[in-house]
């Protein structure tokens, strides 16, 4: 795999699928393999009883009432099976999911984050699913499978695809009489003229929020994140420097983001909460953010933009894998609810968070353009590139870049030097 991640063309969009599929597009396509209509037990053996432990980052597990509980709800009571979901602060599942796994326990279920998956594959946390998956693996695109593939074999299907798009307050923008920013300059500009007293320009995140929020602005200058045969960094070459300069700029130098942004690292919802509240003009999030702001200031007047762009446009490309945990005692039980929560008829339980489906059903459906926000991410996925499939990824992008990322806005670093740095230490996880 190339680490510049080629932008898809419409036509792989299409093949990817993109999950974009209308509720009654779904209606009327009838059943995915792995799920049965309106039944809950999806024609398997599930209703036998039992409890099951299924583990995902806070955003997705949410509260009661959101998408996933309500699915794994209904599976659970028409099946008779207890489904219990424990949400995890995104920087926290990965290293629980590994401690536990080792130790020989750990979920039956679990929904990580697609750049894990060669962590947790090759760490034996995640069960090999190809041949339970083989009946389903059409519903789904080549590019998303290989998202939650490692070394050739399939370790669960795609829950979820995403991209991060520029979230926009209209209210502020339009007050400043300030255009939605299309380059950098302009979103440098804006940021800062929309900053002032207790009203800030553009959020940013930190830890490995921050890392992630970083790589659309290396690749649209033209820089790449390793090198071809995926041995070296190449991050902080002189294109990496460039665009590191600009995006630490507005934190360290321009102070366009709320000061408690250098905490928000536990949960989106951190994230989220000054754009949320109207303190915080513009932010770089993916549709995850779309229920929060939905929920928590039906008054907002906002709107999703492409992200501006530099030498070139680019996203990140991301994502959530469900799958079976390696140590399940239940394994044809925990797939039974996995081959369900992905099954055609369970879209609109994803559909209902504002994230974009992981299946390949109808991309250019009804529900992909009815709502201009949406759509948003749906195009922008042409351009959205994937970070690196290796088993250390997890440890360069939580460990290395998220504590490079805390130095830095936190004063005890210069970019520059902080940059330079973290390329050496991945040097050192490459090689080790």
């Amino acid at each position: 795999m190339s680490t510049s991640s080629p932008r898809l063309s419409r036509r792989q969009l299409l093949a990817i699928g993109g999950g974009v599929a209308s509720g009654l597009t779904l209606a009327a396509c009838g059943t995915g393999s792995g799920g049965g209509g309106d039944d809950p037990t999806g024609g398997g053996s599930g209703s036998g009883g039992g409890t099951l432990e299924l583990w995902a980052n806070a955003a997705i597990a949410g509260d009661s009432d959101s998408g996933l509980q309500r699915a794994v709800l209904a599976w659970g009571e028409a099946n008779g099976v207890t489904v219990n979901v424990q949400g995890i602060p995104t920087q926290d599942l990965v290293p629980k999911l590994t401690t536990t796994s080792s130790g020989g326990s750990g979920p039956d279920v679990a929904i990580v984050d697609v750049s894990s998956v060669p962590q947790l594959a090759a760490a034996q946390v995640l069960a090999d699913v190809t041949d339970h998956a083989s009946s389903v693996t059409g519903d789904f695109g080549d590019e998303l499978l290989a998202s939650s593939s490692y070394d050739g074999s399939l370790f669960g299907l795609p829950y979820t695809t995403n991209n991060v798009g520029l979230y926009y307050n209209r209210e502020l923008l339009d007050g400043a009489g300030i255009a939605v920013p299309t380059t950098w300059d302009e979103l440098r500009e804006a940021a800062i003229e929309l900053t002032g007293g207790d009203q800030y320009g553009y959020m940013m995140g930190a830890q490995g929020q921050g890392a992630f929020l970083f790589w659309p602005w290396l690749w649209q200058n033209g820089g790449t994140i390793l090198s071809e045969d995926l041995t070296t960094a190449t991050f902080a070459d002189d294109l990496g420097q460039e665009a590191f300069a600009f995006y630490a700029g507005l934190a360290v130098a321009d102070k366009v983001a709320p000061p408690e942004f250098v905490g928000s690292n536990a949960s989106w919802d951190q994230y989220v909460a000054p754009f949320v509240q109207g303190r915080c003009a513009m932010m770089a999030i993916g549709p995850w953010g779309t229920a929060p702001v939905v929920e928590g200031n039906p008054d907002l007047d906002w709107a999703v933009a492409p992200l501006p762009g530099g030498a070139e446009q680019a996203s990140v490309l991301g994502g959530a894998t469900i799958s079976v945990g390696h140590n399940s005692g239940q394994s044809d039980l925990a797939w039974e609810l996995v081959s369900w929560l992905t099954a055609s008829d369970q879209m609109p339980y994803i559909q209902d968070t504002g994230n974009i489906p992981g299946r390949r059903d109808v991309i250019d459906s009804d529900w992909a353009s009815e709502d201009p926000d949406r759509l948003v991410f749906v195009e922008q996925m042409e351009v959205s590139r994937a970070r690196p499939a290796l088993p250390v990824w997890g440890d360069i992008e939580w460990g290395v870049m998220a504590n490079m990322w805390d130095a830095v806005i936190q004063g005890q670093q210069a970019p520059a030097d902080a940059l330079a740095a973290a390329a050496e230490e991945t040097n050192q996880k490459l090689s080790s």
